[in-house]
């Protein structure tokens, strides 16, 4: 009844907002005062804005003080006229608006002693004057100059202070960058594409992709985001596709790579095996133009990816039939369509479909043998319907619809059993397969703003919105490698003792459909000429992460103990016995300032706070349990002993022995009910922020900027994946008591949190004498409970079960706790039309989790921190790592693996055809000087990081300790050394 009452009052809420709303989602404002020679306001000027590309026109007359205000611009150069009579008329020329950009150019007009017009030109400043947010904008300049591996837009990103770049951590998603912001790494970003909604709701991340060359431009709010903006926990990417002008204009590209351009990967250089077969192929174009001048366009791009490329596997001995190299080829195709009208001065429409798919091999690991992988495709759908519409002077209203859908198949390559070694080596079928993945999402939202002058042209630009978004298919069939059973080796002997035996019901599927409304009320309060104060409240509900347990047995047992008082004061427990319900309490109040310290746009203070909840994503929360109450999955039989699991006979119990010697020791039930490991908290919440900032930014010149930041977050409500039902002294489990099965169920719960500590130093050069760009370096800590960040899972490293959020637990984030990071990209313009374009960017080393490989405190699980932390110093020709000592291990991730470094070139020269055509010719190398970067598994799933193997009777050294299991140029890292040529025609 709660819900209906609520949905019903936003419903209305709607209808009410829809008479004038404002966004800055797709489009941009210009503001400014008009005053005469000596100061006066002049009211009644009339200001004109044009984008000549288009024919758009928009007039506004100023007020009483002197104020016009052009809401709703479409992006790009726009000009400006200013006409009143008695004064030269004024006209700016190629004024660059930016999306979600509020720019600020106060006018001056002379007395005309005659009819005459003064043109003006002068670059749009750089320091957006009234805004508190810190972020940056990469335009299409940057897009089409800069070397940009794969053609993925959003890695452009890395180029604005304070955004490092990683793989996606999903394994459904291994070809996709992802920024990483505030110890995230990417799953939390809110993905926008012409104000629609492009998240994904199952992992996290971006859903989408798009071709570049239907990409206009993005802006990137890495911080301090106004109350228009859910869903920010790690950064709001805003990215706006291109439409059609009053010219038919279209391009056509093509790149190319080859195995005579790349170098030996390092692990094939250790596996002794020569460089393998590299080809890829991307072409594509785009095409746009009028349907009526001044009135209506279109715009449609293309584009193709076709990459053969191989991973060279090493079974380090145990399989030798296995090593060698295999084929994991990539297709993928991208298309974009876009009819954009004017319906008068007043009002345009745009709608766009897009669509994407690709197929790609999964699980790829340089341990892994192929028949572990399995065969992953895609298929991802949009429609976006946009209107903007001026209700009448500074009022706005922009309504979107859009509708996306996306599925995912990933097929497993065997039904064999599946065998793990300490040394990381897989074999058998991938637990992860078969999996299907379905999103159906439907999202209507309107935004509103009008401007309120005051005294003396200060004022107020308010702005109020609702968003809601119906996920009625949010599916997950998850059958985890269901044909057989699946051996963990408890060291490297493939006769050797097995620590644990395990086999899954098959055929699980569920729907767990989700529903997300958010509304806000945004006040820029301009307070005095030189101070605007950014003040918001934001309300965000989710609904349909209250999933019905009621019929899995460990739920029932846990709800049933905390609601006896059995868990009152037992740390970890605490979640369980409340009644099940949703997450209403989302409050979000934000406030900023921003301080024009001289009046000239020239030194700008910036400060803000805020609280920002963000999309518990499914993957994080409830998709396992939904799977176990819904489908009826989980394990039909387990058997664990991390010491080795013994026959009858006392001997230890090996594969290719019956089961049935081993099927009395603390086996599920075969005969049902089948419910997985994983429960739900009664009350998953979703996870937010506390946000604050403080930074200041200084023009050096008209063409260049410095900005420094300083930014500390603190994380909440982090989901989190623990057993907790652990072995005790006299061998039983804490609560064996309540005949859990599984006897040591995984809890997921919303009780993990973060903190983030950052200062960016940055600099921004637009192009100035044939030079443009960006520079940028971060000092940052990021902590979490379990080594987990702001986006991530914690589900195996806790070492006390009794006090899972002691100071052990604060560990420094797995994947994202780079102490330093700097990234330099620039545009260099030189003779004879040619350009030079490079990349660097660099990331000290990652944190580890160091474990001894067997279990040290007899509680059941292999997780257990050593003594002593360790970093990696080096790799021989060999192979054979080096490492040193840090001192005391005192916390989970106490060790550091190796820095990343990246220095990529893009060189091109321009022919120009006649008939404004133009051909670019270009050549890229990626990874200029082969840095091999080695990377390591983090949270405790790598085994090159056990100082152990054995037991705790009998153990050696592990003799991969620190040893990498990946490079540059294996399956999700970054390319070694690889060249690409190619040209690009523009018509």
């Amino acid at each position: 009844m709660r819900k209906c009452v609520f949905v019903s009052l936003v419903v209305v809420l709607v209808g009410v907002l829809a008479t004038a709303a404002f966004a800055q989602q797709t489009t941009g404002n210009i503001t400014g005062r008009v005053t005469d020679q000596q100061g006066g306001a002049l009211p009644g000027v009339t200001v004109t804005a044009t984008q000549a590309a288009t024919g758009a026109v928009r007039t506004v007359v100023t007020d009483g003080e002197g104020l016009f205000r052009l809401t709703g611009l479409p992006i790009g150069s726009i000009d400006l006229k200013l006409e009143m009579s008695g004064f030269a008329t004024l006209e700016r020329k190629d004024v660059v608006l930016n999306v979600s950009q509020t720019l600020n150019l106060d006018v001056q007009l002379q007395v005309a002693s005659m009819s005459e017009t003064v043109t003006v030109s002068g670059d749009t400043p750089l320091l957006e004057t009234t805004s508190s947010s810190v972020g940056g904008v990469v335009d299409v300049n940057k897009i089409e100059a800069l070397p940009l591996n794969g053609r993925q837009f959003a890695n452009l990103a890395m180029t604005i202070a304070g955004v490092a770049m990683g793989y996606h951590s999903d394994p459904t998603k291994s070809s996709q960058y992802s920024p990483q912001i505030a110890g995230g790494n990417g799953r939390n970003v809110n993905y926008q594409i012409d104000g629609g909604d492009n998240n994904d709701d199952t992992v996290g991340g971006l859903l989408q992709l798009f071709p570049l060359e239907a990409i206009q431009e993005f802006n990137f709010i890495t911080q301090r985001y106004k109350a228009e903006y859910g869903r920010s926990n790690g950064g709001v990417m805003n990215i706006v596709t291109k439409s059609g002008t009053n010219d038919f204009r279209g391009s056509f590209f093509t790149a190319f790579r080859d195995k005579a351009m790349n170098a030996r990967t390092q692990t094939q250089i250790l596996s002794a095996v020569p460089k393998q077969d590299y080809r890829r192929y991307q072409y594509g174009g785009s095409f746009g133009g009028p349907i009526v001048q001044n009135t209506a366009h279109f715009f449609a791009a293309v584009e193709r990816t076709q990459q053969d490329t191989t991973q060279t596997v090493n079974t380090l001995g145990l399989f030798p039939e296995e090593d060698g190299t295999y084929a994991t080829p990539y297709r993928e195709n991208l298309f974009t369509v876009k009819g954009s009208v004017a319906l008068n001065p007043s009002q345009f429409l745009s709608v766009r479909y897009g669509r994407n798919n690709n197929s790609q091999v999964y699980g790829v690991n340089s341990r892994a043998v192929p028949d572990n992988w399995g065969d992953s495709t895609n298929t991802f759908n949009s429609i976006n319907v946009n209107h903007n519409w001026v209700v009448r002077g500074s009022m706005l209203n922009e309504f979107i619809f859009q509708y996306a859908d996306f599925s995912n198949y990933i097929l497993a390559r065997t039904g064999a059993p599946q065998e793990t070694f300490a040394n990381g080596v897989i074999r058998g079928y991938n637990i992860n397969t078969p999996q299907t993945t379905i999103q159906h999402k439907f999202q209507f939202r309107d935004d509103f703003s009008f401007h309120k002058t005051g005294w003396g042209g200060l004022g107020h630009d308010f702005k109020a919105g609702v968003n809601v978004i119906n996920e009625p298919k949010l599916y997950v069939a998850f059958d985890s490698g269901s044909t057989d059973y699946a051996y963990a080796h408890v060291d490297n002997n493939t006769a050797g003792a097995i620590s644990s035996v395990t086999r899954n019901k098959s055929g699980s599927g569920a729907n767990l459909p989700t529903t997300q409304v958010g509304m806000y009320f945004q006040d820029d309060w301009r307070v005095k000429p030189r101070v605007t104060i950014n003040a918001g409240f934001r309300y965000d509900l989710v609904t349909g992460f209250a999933i019905d347990q009621s019929n899995v047995t460990n739920f029932q047992k846990l709800q049933a103990a905390g609601q006896s008082g059995l868990f009152n004061g037992v740390v970890g427990f605490e979640e369980w016995g409340p009644t099940s319900r949703e997450d209403y309490n989302n409050f979000q109040p934000r406030v900023g300032m921003a301080w024009d310290v001289r009046g000239d746009g020239g030194d700008l203070i910036r400060a803000g706070w805020g609280i920002y909840y963000d999309f518990g994503y499914t993957n994080a929360n409830i998709l396992f349990p939904g799977l176990s109450a819904q489908g009826g999955s989980g394990q039909v039989f387990v058997v664990t002993n991390t010491a080795g699991i013994k026959n009858p006979d006392g001997s230890f119990f090996t594969v290719g022995q019956p089961v049935s010697n081993i099927s009395s020791q603390n086996q599920v039930n075969p005969a049902g009910p089948f419910f997985g490991s994983n429960v739900a908290a009664p009350r998953i919440r979703q996870p937010w922020t506390s946000q604050t900032s403080i930074g200041w930014s200084h023009e050096i010149t008209a063409s260049t900027v410095i900005d420094v930041d300083y930014i500390h977050v603190e994380g909440r409500d982090i989901g989190v994946r623990w057993n907790l039902n652990t072995i005790t002294a006299d061998g039983t489990r804490r609560y064996a008591s309540l005949g859990f099965s599984p006897a040591n169920p995984t809890m997921n719960m919303s009780i993990g949190s973060t903190k983030f500590d950052g200062i960016n130093i940055g600099m921004r050069r637009r192009m100035d004498r044939g030079v443009q760009m960006n520079a940028w370096y971060q000092w940052s800590n990021a902590r979490g409970l379990g080594g987990n960040g702001l986006d991530e899972l914690t589900t195996n490293l806790v070492q006390d079960a009794t006090n899972p959020l002691a100071d052990v637990q604060w560990g420094p984030s797995g994947r994202t706790d780079a102490r330093h990071k700097i990234t330099v990209s620039a545009v260099v313009q030189l003779p004879w039309g040619i350009y030079a374009s490079p990349i660097f960017r660099y990331r000290s080393a990652l944190p580890l989790h160091i474990w001894t490989g067997y279990d040290v405190n007899a509680d059941g699980v292999n997780n257990d921190i050593y003594a002593t932390a360790y970093k990696f110093t080096g790799i021989d020709a060999a192979g054979t790592p080096s490492f040193e000592e840090m001192g005391a291990c005192t916390t989970v991730n106490c060790g550091r693996g190796a820095a990343l470094s990246q220095f990529n070139l893009r060189v091109s020269k321009v022919f120009t055809l006649g008939r404004g055509m133009r051909l670019e010719a270009i050549g890229e190398i990626f990874n200029l000087f082969n840095a091999i970067n080695p990377a390591f598994t983090t949270a405790g799933a790598n085994p090159s990081t056990r100082y152990f193997t054995g037991t705790a009777a009998s153990h050696a050294v592990s003799s991969v300790f620190m040893k990498p299991q990946a490079y540059s140029g294996d399956a999700g890292q970054p390319e070694q050394r690889v060249g690409q040529i190619g040209f690009r025609l523009t018509f």
